[in-house]
């Protein structure tokens, strides 16, 4: 039987509504929560995201969105490489003609699901690197999305980045030492996700966006701090009405199957 988490919670507290727990192992904060744990996520919250983090809930199940990004994601780096050479030089503000390589990132399996071993609080996955001039230059970061109005400026450009996703790549580019970063966005449509292996990229659907990284002292600073008040701590902060459903899923658990204390 796999290991379930929620044996270790402690006290589930109705009054404060936190949850009390003895945290089973250490995780780090990747950018996938910064955001979350920052309050800009429109999908989690950070009482969600202490319960990952201390292995209380396995997180959602996977939906066509997710599935849809994770099949995407090779094929859009593909599209960018193909056409590093055209797209890149104006966004990077470098000479044409000068030879750009998309490099790929460590596969997941083969670096423990980490590619920021050095970093013991901070760490997570990138999606790859922009490189020229013999050295990386800059984060690329994939996304895939069926919004675009998220995206877009006051001129109708994409050029808006949602604030998780910037907090994401922030994260990346400063574990990483860069200060650029490439978003490249594939926009699907609502029949792409029944059938996301047939969607080709084009100049049409999908975008490259240049930013610099932002200044991460702060919120890395945040975060750092709020992982030690609830973490370390072992009390998660307060639910939310949009956290019914974790709520809903820790109560479950059966009192009888908990380990004596």
């Amino acid at each position: 039987m796999a290991f379930d988490g929620r044996i270790n919670i402690i006290e589930i507290d109705d009054d404060s509504r936190t949850v009390i727990f003895d945290l089973y192992r250490r995780k780090k904060i990747s950018g996938t929560k910064l955001g979350p744990i920052l309050g800009l996520s429109e999908l989690s919250t950070p009482f969600k995201i202490a319960c990952e983090m201390a292995g209380l809930y396995p997180g959602d199940k996977t939906n066509k969105y997710m599935e849809a990004g994770n099949i995407l994601e090779p094929k859009i780096r593909s599209y960018v490489r193909k056409n590093a050479d055209r797209m890149l030089p104006s966004l990077l503000g470098i000479p044409e003609g000068t030879p750009i390589v998309i490099e790929e990132p460590v596969e997941k399996e083969l670096c423990g699901y980490d590619h920021f071993h050095n970093n013991k609080l901070f760490g997570g996955l990138v999606d790859g690197y922009v490189a020229y001039g013999g050295k990386r230059m800059a984060i690329l970061e994939i996304k895939t999305s069926h919004d675009k109005s998220k995206w877009l400026d006051e001129n109708g450009n994409v050029s808006i980045i949602p604030p998780s996703y910037m907090m994401q790549a922030g994260l990346y580019a400063e574990l990483s030492d860069l200060d650029a970063i490439i978003f490249a966005v594939g926009f699907l449509e609502d029949a792409d996700y029944d059938r996301p292996a047939f969607w080709v990229p084009t100049p049409e659907n999908t975008y490259l966006v240049k930013v610099d990284k932002p200044d991460m002292k702060e919120p890395m600073a945040y975060a750092e701090q709020w992982y030690r008040d609830y973490i370390e701590s072992g009390e998660t902060p307060a639910w939310t009405d949009r956290d019914a459903d974790v709520v809903k899923y820790l109560k479950a658990y059966k009192p009888d199957n908990k380990k004596r204390r």
